[in-house]
Formats: structure tokens, sequence, C-alpha cells
């Protein structure tokens, strides 16, 4: 049975993989055809037009690789090895057009545009329909605390902050050429590795088939780009990521109930909670877009667009290993695991001036003194919270 799903799981991957990469190239023809480009804004690194069709690639190859096990599913019930689903028809038929309905909204604001607060009532109403189908948010832990917390009503609430904050979480890093992609299909595979260990098959089909869809979509995406992935892709591969990986949570002893996916998925939720706070304290409207982002501010530090993809990639990496050694060890591990986790956010935040430090420096002499025989040089940063 064990190998019948590894089976299973690798066929979804590579039918996703060749949907995805012929629709690209069938995407890419259109395009081209149709004059169907993006164009350049201001907070955008890529400035020549591509297409933002990308998404569209990803979700036909999500919908071949599903399509596919579904048909396998209904074939296998009456085998001596059927797929026992914790998942009820009616759930996953919901599931299924909620994540639908996620993917026509981000391709309506490519073509035509939404105003954020328009787009925030949709994503409200479909990640109130994810909630009451069994993606909900029931317990939270405190880093290095044995025990969760029943959240009890608060559950709804902190359940669609997660939902949409995640999913736009990845729609907000994806300014560089491969980041988001790249980014979705590292977390996807930890994701699956997680559900592997903890026997959740609906969950790794489902991501089976969202990785299928990136790695065909990647070798398009990678730098210098072909083509972009585009809200309609972004928003509705962070949306499964964000419900699944609460699935992950869900199965996972109650020491470490959130803080799993908030670790595989630390660059996306660093990177949009540092920049919706500083909106905030900055009295700008927290919805509205901006060329401030993380991989803005490593490129600020001199990395290249390419070496800045490169180095969130190899965090996102870093970071999926952990929350893998949090998910299956305990003790000492995960406790280690933790720390480094901590430490490694801790370092990034600090190292990309999220938090603004202001020092002076007192050297003996006479040149610009203060009187006193001292010289004090204060270093102050820019409303970015870079040096000036």
């Amino acid at each position: 049975m064990v190998y019948t799903i590894y089976g299973i799981l690798i066929l979804v991957v590579l039918l996703g993989f060749a949907g995805s990469f012929f629709s690209q190239k069938a995407l890419l023809d259109l395009a081209h055809k149709y004059q169907i480009f993006d164009h350049y804004e201001h907070r955008k690194i890529v400035k020549e037009p591509r297409p933002r069709l990308g998404g569209v690639g990803i979700f036909t190859g999500f919908l071949i690789g599903f399509y596919f096990f579904f048909v396998l599913s209904y074939l296998l019930q009456n085998s001596p090895h059927p797929l026992n689903i914790d998942f009820s028809l009616i759930q996953i038929m919901l599931y299924i057009c909620s994540m639908i309905f996620f993917f026509m909204l981000g391709l309506y604001d490519d073509f035509k545009g939404l105003k954020a607060h328009e787009k925030l009532v949709f994503e409200l109403i479909i990640a109130t329909i994810l909630f009451f189908i069994g993606f909900k948010i029931e317990l939270v832990t405190l880093p290095f605390f044995k025990e969760s917390i029943d959240v009890g009503w608060l559950s709804y609430p902190i359940t669609i902050l997660w939902i949409i904050g995640i999913s736009n979480a990845i729609n907000l890093i994806d300014g560089l050429d491969g980041l988001a992609g790249g980014v979705i299909a590292i977390t996807s595979v930890t994701i699956i590795i997680i559900c592997i260990l903890n026997q959740l098959i609906f969950p790794a089909i489902i991501i089976s088939a969202l990785l299928g869809g990136v790695l065909g979509f990647l070798p398009f995406n990678f730098y210098p780009s072909k083509i972009l992935m585009g809200d309609g892709g972004s928003l509705f591969a962070g949306t499964i990521l964000a419900t699944i990986s609460l699935r992950t949570a869900h199965k996972a002893s109650l020491g470490i109930a959130l803080m799993i996916p908030i670790i595989f998925l630390a660059i996306p939720v660093i990177d949009t909670t540092v920049a919706f706070s500083r909106r905030l304290l900055s009295g700008q409207n927290p919805l509205k877009g901006d060329a401030d982002h993380i991989h803005h501010r490593l490129m600020k530090k001199g990395f290249s667009e390419k070496k800045s993809a490169i180095i969130l990639l190899v965090l996102t990496a870093v970071f999926s290993a952990l929350s893998i050694i949090v998910s299956y060890f305990r003790g000492t591990p995960r406790f280690i695991a933790l720390v480094v986790s901590l430490m490694i956010a801790l370092v990034l935040i600090l190292y990309l001036n999220y938090i603004k430090l202001s020092f002076k420096r007192k050297t003996n002499g006479t040149n610009g003194g203060n009187g006193n025989g001292t010289t004090e040089n204060t270093r102050t940063y820019d409303t970015n919270g870079l040096p000036r």
C-alpha cells in the first residue's frame, strides 16, 4: 500500500508537470500572437513586458494531476488497496471549487484590475467557505511550550487571517524571476514529506498536483524569465499552501500545532508581516503595494536580482528542513531546530534593517569636536530603514 501511494504521488507530479510545461509553451505563443504582455510598474523589478499567463499553465497542470488522482481513487475503491481519504466527496468538490474561484479572482485582477478592498471581500468569502469545510486553526502554539492553546471562537478570525495572509504573501514575493515559483516548489516538497510522515493522503495528492504545475512553469520563469506567474497563479498556489499546511498542523502533536507551517513558510510570513506592520506604523494603506519587500531590500544591499532570488530560495530550503525536524523529532532536536529558526529569522530582519537602529560613536580628537574632546557620529536611516 505504501508503494502504491508513492507511485500515485509521482504520477500526479509528472502529469502536473507535463500539463503545465506544454501549456506554458502554448501560452507563450498565444501571448506573442495577441500581444498579451504585462507592463512595468514602479514596484516591479522586471521592466521588460512579459506575459502574465504562467498561472494559467500552473492551474492547468494542477487540474490534470488532480483529475488523474480522482479517477484513480474511483477505480481503486473496490480493490484490495483502496485509497482511504479523510475527506468526503462534498468537501473535496467544495475545496476544488474554492481553488478555482481564487484562481479566477487573481486572473481577473491580472487583466481587469481590482481595488484592494474589493479583492479582500472576495477572498474573505472564499476563505470562509474553506473554514467551514474543515480547514481551520483550532490550536495555537507558543515557542518552546509543550502544550497548545485551544483558541475557541477565535478560530474563525485566525484562520481567515492565515488563509488570506499566506495567499497574498506568495503574491507579494512574486517580484523576482523564479522566486515565487521556487518558494512554492520547495515548500510543496516539504509539505509532501510531512504528509507522508503523518499518513495524510489527500493533502499529499493536492500538493503533488501543485508541485507538478509549478515545476512545469519554472523552466520558463528562471532568470531571465519568459513568462510571469501573475496574480492568478500566486493567489491560487498561495491558498493551496495555506490550507494544506493547516491539515499538516492539524495532525501534528499538540506542542507544535502551528509552528511547522510558520517555519517552512517563514520567508513569505516574514515579508508580509513586516510589510503590513511597516505600512501601518508609517500611516500608509497596509493593503497598498510598494517597492520595499524582502527582495527589494536584498537588492539595495548590492545583490543582483539573480543572487537575491537564490539567497531567498536557499533560506526557504533551510527553513523547510528545520520544519521537518520539528515535525518528526522530539526533545533536543526539535528544541534546537526551533531556536535556529528563530535566530535565522532575527538575523535576516536585522540584516535588512527592518528594525531601525541608531547609535553614536565617540572618538578622541579635535576635528568636529563637541567641546568635550570627542566627536559624535550619529548614523541615521531613511523611511525604508536603509542607511542614508
